[in-house]
């Protein structure tokens, strides 16, 4: 079939769904449904002499008290064209007062008035007062579907205006016929409602891109703040097998912050090791994740915390019954102790490691409240109440990342417990569950990489994982060594002071499938935005966009990566630099 064929045959397709979309599905709850179905009367009240009114019952004020003129009520008609949501406007012809069923004009100082193109004469003549557009109080009758009544004892005067049917939303877009194999697709959203406001869209079938060629079915379907919805509408795309762009090559120039992609792991080998400034310092790391998989309840890890600490916690539950984790915090001391809970991730239960560990690690980059506590002498507190909560199923898991500050000495004790034990009851009383795996506490654990010299001129590279000795600690239960080397709950900051406009920085994991997050800029980006990223492919992290006019001659801003290792993803991974160059044409 030709091409020019396919397309008169596409332009036939481009169709109405013809159905009206049920609500049932559409993720409105029962009171949207009733709002969509009925809509209430609309009820205005004005007092005589006061510039208050109500509109639904909300109080309001207006400039000044409503106007008499020649012992007739006059009444703004700014105010019924914001209780009934109509549009106000002037031209030649007049005042306007427009909603989607009745369409109003009026004339200063004239009787005669126009609704829905019939004439209607008032009582008296509408008029400008104090610039604004009046009409006589029993207009309200005639131009609207309103009814009023006067309470002479309290000087009230209540109107009451019939809602109109609630129009549903047309769903409308336009989107390309044909496109070629990795060719950026621009969609046009021409979607509106004639009445309110469209909430919520629904798309099936939209990608940016194609990367396979055949015909691709797009649906829209939009939804308006009473819940009702529009027709689907449809079209479809034919995507030929011409290549513009390669998978790799088009989210490099198109792709959004997690994006991932197919990419030359062995040609990034090659690149460039950037020159470093590097320091480590930081928290003080207390992790626990020996045994990982624990067969009931006991305690996992304990030690002194007196700095400013993080706790990296990890494990799953290997036994038959639903068991939950719990940290307790002790003062062991003679004197009151501050402890502020700070940036906390908490993710779980699961079977995946990788999503649990994954979402630990997003959510403590997202930051949190601090929570403030006094901890007196001999007390002990669950430090987050919430983990209990968090009921695990057999082999189901959850990670933690936990950051802590506190002005003296206090003891964490980390448990695994069954579904309805008290943690602070049981801390003293549980045995030690055995060491399988790594835990302990760890010094100066944060590090800190300064890059001086300018990236994404040529492409470069900077590998994170053991770019030192290996991060040792001591066991507190065992008195023991230990050491963390997949640098488990360890933060580290990257500062490139010199970013060249143009240069994409990707993550390509070298041990393994990883599933993580790390901030740009402040900014969480998961890596990637949907599954795991392997061995021979990258995740999008950040493209250092050059903004137009004066601003684009500055030297480029500075851009800060901060990383930490997921639970169950490994390291090394590499921070990769691409220049602008490669993706000019």
């Amino acid at each position: 079939m030709s091409n020019l064929n396919w397309m008169k045959r596409m332009a036939k397709r481009i169709v109405v769904a013809s159905l009206l979309v049920s609500l049932v599905g559409t993720g409105f709850g029962a009171k949207e449904e009733a709002q969509a179905a009925e809509r209430q009367p609309i009820k205005v009240v004005f007092v005589h002499g006061s510039k208050q009114m109500s509109l639904n019952g909300k109080t309001q004020q207006m400039a000044t008290p409503l106007p008499v003129v020649k012992g007739v009520t006059m009444i703004p008609v700014r105010t019924i064209a914001t209780s009934v949501g109509a549009s106000v406007y002037n031209d030649s012809k007049g005042t306007h007062i427009d909603t989607y069923f009745n369409k109003v004009t009026l004339n200063n100082k004239m009787r005669g008035s126009v609704r829905n193109g019939s004439y209607v004469l008032l009582p008296t003549a509408a008029m400008q007062i104090n610039g604004t557009m009046h009409v006589p109080l029993s207009a309200v009758k005639l131009l609207w579907n309103a009814s009023y009544v006067f309470n002479a004892q309290l000087k009230q005067i209540s109107i009451t205006i019939q809602p109109e049917p609630n129009v549903a939303p047309v769903a409308k877009f336009n989107a390309p016929l044909q496109v070629k194999l990795g060719e950026n697709i621009e969609y046009e959203d021409l979607s509106y409602d004639p009445d309110g406001k469209i909430i919520k869209t629904n798309w099936t079938g939209r990608k940016s891109t194609y990367f396979e060629p055949g015909v691709y079915s797009v649906t829209l379907s939009v939804y308006d703040n009473e819940g009702l919805g529009s027709e689907t509408v449809s079209q479809d795309i034919y995507v030929s097998d011409e290549v513009m762009y390669t998978p790799y090559e088009y989210y490099m120039r198109y792709g959004n912050p997690g994006d991932k992609f197919v990419l030359d792991g062995k040609l990034m080998n090659t690149f460039k090791e950037v020159d470093t400034i590097e320091s480590k310092s930081g928290r003080t790391l207390y992790m626990s994740n020996a045994p990982e998989r624990f067969f009931g309840e006991g305690l996992l890890y304990e030690d002194t915390l007196a700095d400013p600490s993080r706790l990296f916690l990890h494990h799953r539950n290997g036994s038959t019954e639903r068991l939950k984790l719990a940290v307790v915090v002790t003062n062991k001391g003679t004197e009151s102790v501050k402890l502020t809970v700070g940036n906390r991730g908490l993710a779980g239960p699961s079977v995946s490691a990788l999503q649990f560990g994954s979402a630990a690690v997003s959510r403590y980059f997202a930051a949190s409240q601090p929570r403030e506590m006094i901890i007196e002498p001999g007390m002990s507190i669950n430090l987050m109440p919430e983990m209990e909560k968090i009921i695990m199923n057999p082999d189901e898991g959850f990670s933690g990342l936990i950051d802590v500050d506190m002005d003296g000495e206090l003891t964490f004790s980390t448990m695994a417990l069954q579904e309805y034990t008290d943690a602070v009851s049981a801390v003293f009383t549980l045995p030690e569950l055995e060491k399988v795996g790594n835990r302990g506490k760890f010094f100066d654990t944060d590090q800190y990489i300064e890059v001086n010299e300018k990236v994404g001129v040529t492409e470069s590279k900077l590998r994170l994982g053991q770019r030192g000795p290996a991060m040792a600690g001591v066991d507190a239960l065992t008195g023991g060594m230990t050491i963390n080397g997949g640098e488990y709950g360890a933060v580290t900051t990257i500062k490139l002071k010199d970013v060249a406009y143009g240069t994409r920085i990707i993550l390509n994991p070298r041990a393994g499938v990883f599933q993580g997050a790390v901030t740009v800029n402040g900014k969480v980006v998961s890596v990637p935005s949907g599954g795991h990223v392997k061995v021979g492919e990258g995740a999008l992290l950040y493209t250092q966009l050059k903004p137009d006019g004066a601003a684009g001659q500055q030297k480029a801003p500075e851009v800060t990566i901060q990383y930490t290792s997921p639970g169950a993803s490994s390291l090394p991974v590499l921070f990769v630099f691409l220049p602008a160059s490669d993706f000019a044409n």
